[in-house]
Parts: C-alpha cells; sequence; structure tokens
C-alpha cells in the first residue's frame, strides 16, 4: 500500500498511475464540456439574472478594465457586499476573453476538476485505481455539484476546488501547495475562513504547527472581513444581521434553546442533510474530525432560515461539499486497509457509493445524466428557432456603444449587457429596488439614457413604471418588437405624452379607428401605449372585411399594410339594462374585447378566420358603456368582425349608435 506524503516532493501521485490520470482527464472535459454549453445556452436565452450572474459579470469587467469597485447592479461596492477578493484571479481571463461565456466554461472546469485532488487521495492511500475513479465520478455526478454549477455564475464556488485540493495536500504533507490552496479558498468569501479554521483543527494531528497556523490565520481572516473590510466597503459591516436579511431570526434568538430545537428539526433540515449525505452513504461519518469542517457551512445555511440555503437546488454547498467527499474518501481508504482480507467490503462500499450518487443524480440533479441530450438539443432548438437572441442584437445595435453611458435593463437582459460601466436592473435608479443595503443613495434617474426591457420578465409594478415614463414624454419608444422595448432618453424637456389606447375617451358618436403599423412581425398583443398611431380615423362598424390584400375599413379606407398591422377600435353605446347580452369574435389573428375596460373575450395567438368565439352572457346596467377592440393581423388572409345579441336571439355586426338591451 503506499502510504500518505511518501512521494517525492514536485512528484504526483498520478506519474505512477498515468492510465487513470488521462480517464480523470477526459471525464473531467467531457462534464466541462456538457455543463459549460448547457450553462452558456442557457445564458444566451436569457435564462440567467441580474442577480447573480449579473452582480458577477459587471463586478469583473470593471476590476479588468480600471473602471473602480462600484456595481450598479447590486448599489454597492462589490466587496461591500461579500469579501469576493478571488474576483482578482478572474481578471486575466477578462483581460483575454471578456465575455460571460468564458466565466461560464471557467466554472464548469473548476468544479469538475475537484476530482483530481479526491482521486489522488485514494490512490496515495492505496485505495486502488477504481475506487479512486468512482468517486471521482460520484463528484462529477454529485446533484449539489452540478446544481451549484448551473446556478448562474459565483466567483465564490472556486472554493470547493482549492478545498479539495488543501484536503489533499494535507493528506500527502505537502504544505507549499496546502497553503497555496488555503490562500485560494479564503479569498473566494468571508466565511471560508470559518471552514479552513476546523480544517485547521483536523490538520492539528498531522503537522500541530500548520494545524495552529492555519486556525490562527483564519480566525485573524475572518476578523478582518467581518470588522474592517466590510465596514470600510459598505460603511455597515455585516448586514445580513439586520431585520429582513437572512440570519435576523438568529440574532433574535441565539440564546434560546428552543430556537435551535425549533430550527434543527424541521423536515427540509432533516431532507437537506439526507441529500448531502446519501450519495456518499454518509461515509464521512468514519472520519468526524475532518467532516467537522463541513459544519460550520451547513450551520450557517440552517441558521439562516432561507429556503435557497437550506437546499442542494443552490451554491452554497461550495464550502460543505469538498469536505465532505473529502472525508468519505479518506474514510473509505482506512475502511479498506482494515478489511484487507475481506475485499467485498470495499468494492460493496465503492460500488455502492456509485450507485447511490447515480440515483441521487437522477432524482435531485437539475441535469439528470438521462436527460442530457434532450436538455441540450432542447435548449439549442429554442436558441435557434425563437430567435430572441437575434433580435436583441438588433435592439443593443441601437444603444450607445460607449459603455460609460448609463442604461436601465429587465433583470433577465441585463447579464448580456454586464461589460458596462453603469447599468441598472430596472426599475433602477427610478425606483430603489435589490439596490444597496436599505435602497439608500440612489443615483438620479435623468442620467439614464436609454431603457431595454423585456416586458414579460418586469413584473406589473415595474411595468406601470415603465409606462408612466412613456406616457409623460420623459422617454420615447425607439423600437418594439414583441415583448422587447427600447426607449431612449427625450432630451430636454418632456417629449409629447403618448396616451394608453385604453385610457382615450371614445368619440361621442362613431367608432375610433387606431392603426399601428410595423416592420417586424407582429405575433402577439403587446402594449400600444409607447406607440403613437400611424393612423387615427374613424369608422361605423367594430369590423374589417376578410381580406388576402391590404386592410381596409367597411367605408374603404386604407389601413395602410396587408401584414403586421396592430388595430384598435374603441366605441360607446347605450344600454336599457333589460336583458342579458352575448358578444362574440371572428378574427385572422389575434383579438381581445373590453367592455368598460374588463377583458371580456381573450382570443389571442395566430389563427384562421373561421372560429367563433363567445362571451359569457352580462347584464350590462343602464347608461353608457365602452367597448373596446385590440387586433392584430400578422399575415396571409386577414379580417375581424364583433357581433352582439340579446340572450337566444340573433347577432348582429357591432354599429355605432346601436342600442343595447
Amino acid at each position: 500500500m503506499i502510504n500518505p506524503g511518501t512521494y517525492p516532493s514536485g512528484r504526483s501521485v498520478f506519474s505512477s498511475f498515468p492510465g487513470i490520470a488521462a480517464l480523470l482527464i477526459i471525464a473531467v472535459l467531457l462534464y466541462t464540456a456538457v455543463f459549460s454549453t448547457v450553462s452558456i445556452l442557457g445564458f444566451r436565452n436569457f435564462g440567467m439574472s441580474a442577480f447573480d450572474i449579473g452582480i458577477h459579470a459587471q463586478a469583473i469587467w470593471k476590476l479588468a478594465s480600471g473602471r473602480g469597485l462600484f456595481n450598479t447592479v447590486r448599489g454597492l461596492s462589490i466587496w461591500g457586499d461579500h469579501c469576493w477578493f478571488v474576483m482578482l484571479l478572474y481578471m486575466p481571463l477578462y483581460w483575454l476573453i471578456p465575455r460571460v461565456e468564458a466565466l461560464l466554461v471557467l466554472q464548469s472546469f473548476a468544479l469538475a476538476a475537484g476530482a483530481f485532488p479526491l482521486a489522488a487521495i485514494i490512490l496515495r492511500r492505496g485505495g486502488g485505481r477504481t475506487a479512486a475513479l468512482l468517486f471521482a465520478l460520484a463528484w462529477l455526478l454529485s446533484p449539489a455539484l452540478q446544481n451549484m454549477n448551473l446556478e448562474n455564475f459565483h466567483p465564490e464556488v472556486l472554493a470547493a476546488p482549492f478545498l479539495l485540493w488543501s484536503v489533499e495536500r494535507a493528506d500527502a504533507g505537502k504544505w507549499k501547495g496546502y497553503w497555496f490552496a488555503i490562500v485560494a479558498a479564503l479569498l473566494c468569501k468571508e466565511d471560508v475562513a470559518l471552514t479552513t479554521f476546523m480544517l485547521g483543527f483536523w490538520v492539528l494531528f498531522r503537522n500541530w504547527r500548520v494545524g495552529a497556523l492555519t486556525m490562527l490565520i483564519s480566525l485573524a481572516w475572518f476578523f478582518l472581513c467581518m470588522k474592517v473590510f466590510l465596514p470600510y466597503f459598505n460603511d455597515e459591516g455585516f448586514f445580513r444581521f439586520q431585520g429582513g436579511y437572512w440570519f435576523s431570526s438568529f440574532w433574535q434568538h441565539k440564546f434560546e434553546f428552543a430556537y435551535y430545537w425549533e430550527t434543527f428539526t424541521q423536515a427540509r433540515v432533516g431532507m437537506y442533510a439526507w441529500k448531502l449525505g446519501l450519495p456518499l452513504l454518509f461515509l464521512f461519518l468514519l472520519n468526524p474530525l475532518l467532516a467537522a469542517a463541513s459544519l460550520p457551512a451547513f450551520l450557517v445555511n440552517v441558521l439562516s432560515g432561507n429556503d435557497y440555503l437550506i437546499s442542494i437546488e443552490y451554491h452554497y454547498n461550495f464550502q460543505t461539499l469538498p469536505v465532505l467527499f473529502g472525508a468519505s474518501a479518506i474514510s473509505f481508504c482506512m475502511v479498506k486497509q482494515k478489511t484487507e482480507n475481506k475485499p467485498v467490503v470495499s468494492w460493496g462500499l465503492v460500488l455502492g457509493v456509485l450507485c447511490a450518487s447515480l440515483w441521487a443524480n437522477q432524482q435531485w440533479s437539475y441535469l439528470p445524466l438521462k436527460n442530457v441530450k434532450e436538455r441540450v438539443s432542447n435548449q439549442y432548438s429554442f436558441f435557434k428557432e425563437s430567435g430572441a437572441d437575434e433580435r436583441f442584437q438588433q435592439f443593443v445595435e441601437l444603444m450607445p456603444a460607449d459603455p460609460d453611458v448609463p442604461v436601465s435593463v429587465s433583470h433577465n437582459l441585463l447579464p448580456n449587457l454586464a461589460n458596462r460601466n453603469e447599468v441598472y436592473m430596472f426599475p433602477n435608479p427610478f425606483k430603489a429596488q435589490y439596490w444597496g443595503i436599505k435602497g439608500e443613495n440612489l443615483p438620479p434617474p435623468d442620467a439614464i439614457e436609454m431603457l431595454l426591457l423585456d416586458t414579460n420578465a418586469i413584473g406589473s409594478g415595474n411595468m406601470g413604471i415603465f409606462q408612466r415614463l412613456i406616457e409623460t414624454g420623459e422617454y420615447l419608444l425607439v423600437k418594439q418588437e414583441g415583448a422587447f422595448m427600447l426607449a431612449r432618453k427625450a432630451g430636454k424637456g418632456a417629449g409629447t405624452p403618448i396616451i394608453d389606447p385604453m385610457d382615450m375617451e371614445p368619440p361621442p358618436e362613431n367608432i375610433r379607428l387606431l392603426v399601428y403599423l410595423h416592420d417586424a412581425a407582429v405575433q402577439s398583443l403587446t402594449p400600444l401605449w409607447g406607440k403613437a398611431a400611424d393612423i387615427d380615423l374613424s369608422t361605423t362598424e367594430m369590423h374589417i372585411p376578410l381580406t388576402a390584400g391590404r386592410l381596409n375599413s367597411v367605408e374603404g379606407l386604407d389601413l395602410g399594410a396587408h401584414d403586421n398591422l396592430r388595430l384598435f377600435f374603441s366605441g360607446a353605446w347605450d344600454a336599457q339594462g333589460k336583458q342579458q347580452v352575448v358578444f362574440r369574435l371572428q378574427a385572422d389573428d389575434g383579438c381581445r374585447l373590453y367592455i368598460d375596460g374588463k377583458l371580456v373575450i381573450d382570443y389571442e395567438g395566430v389563427h384562421a378566420f373561421g372560429q367563433q368565439v363567445e362571451s359569457p352572457p352580462m347584464q350590462l346596467g343602464p347608461g353608457r358603456h365602452v367597448v373596446m377592440l385590440d387586433y392584430f393581423e400578422w399575415g396571409g388572409e386577414a379580417g375581424v368582425q364583433v357581433e352582439w345579441a340579446p340572450l337566444g336571439g340573433q347577432f348582429q355586426v357591432l354599429q355605432a349608435g346601436q342600442k343595447l338591451p
């Protein structure tokens, strides 16, 4: 058996096992290729967010380009949020390839590379080639590892391979490599010091000087981060102890035994521990001294009180996972050594770990092994067929090329525009949202030159803010296609306000017909309030005759095109309130009918004219009622018709001046 630390200085354990090294390289590169591809496609399909990848991408770009530390996505100095000093190690990558995709590839490779120190531990301790390879595969199959890989991009996850290397180097007695790994891990985030402190306690029993120094340096670094660096960069320190943030419940009840009992006996905590331990068959419990190094991060996650942290679905296990795997690898080798005459035990354990990892991967990973091909294929097909990325690039071409011009962008589009000095997550800076510690020091809104929003992603409240900016004329709509909207500042003074058609008063007698012409394909009923009508006329019927040519009103007035139009009808009708009324639509393509501002028929989508869609019967009270129709024509034949009838009566086209029963 090869004992720990017996290899000469400068010689790798893998030099004696070149076959295993080659297989590991293949496995790591394959993992990197798959997870980089899935991550990049997710990014290019706008499946990532300003929180968190947008924060980190802008921070690294600003560091690499010498633009300072203030993060306009987060509203803080980047090191006032967390001590992510590891970002300095990412800078050379951005000097060469200043793209978010490069960060995603590096993240996948770094996490996969944890397979090497894990295999090295087993090879050095005589665990065998097969065990080394299968434990490495268990690492790559780990649902906790894969989920943290796919959850945006986080610079601190680089601590995971460094922590595994520190365990391997300490186990081998190679202290120069150990110190490099420890220092690199500490740079990743302030609370890594809690893990390295406990690792130092484990190292005490191998080299008491190194162990004691590790514990001392860890405490000193934690103190510097919490009491010096964080207060320096944000003026308050570790603000997550405050109300409204994580740990606020812990801070209030830290001396109450009942609080800890209730916290740790929750079902979600038990399930969290189960999902971490099952893939390793809880082998780490046979090495409690090293396994204890996983406790600080585990306890921090549980005591945070936050569902994100108490799970394996996010990136918060970047400290716990490598320690548990390192402890399990050493435990396996110890068992094998003690059961040399019973190889069935060690074989059973290593095969059990592999089977448990495969099962856990299928159950809990965002990308189970069986779904890899389908996931990649679906993401790529969506990327090619949706045209979203191509449309986005057309909008970007209309934005200022100068990265120092301030812009505000919806959260799902921001990561793709992170290489800008002042890019804000809308509604910032018009209204504080996820900004600073308490929304403080918001910059003046009039500095923003352009707004680029995916209106499907910003929510009704933020949509209202954007609508106000357009309607008041402070910003002018430059381009709209589907849910994407681009607006620029009107300049000195406000521009001409644009009124939402839904807010317009209908004419006293006829029906108002607004026509909006579009250069691009119109395949849905996107908001009309950001665009002035190209044609404004009156008509007598809520009806466009079916045609394959240019659209005309019932009076024969040309509506400007035969494809890609939006029409908006509005009129007022008097009702006697004596009988229920039913409305009916036929349309090619989609439309919506509103009575007194309430949606009564939603016939959205691209479809032919034939089908008739009815509203539920409704009792219109005595007096005036406003009827509005929002309609789009995409291509091919076109036409729309609104009819009404008393309940059980004959339908007739809705015309101006009719009396409703």
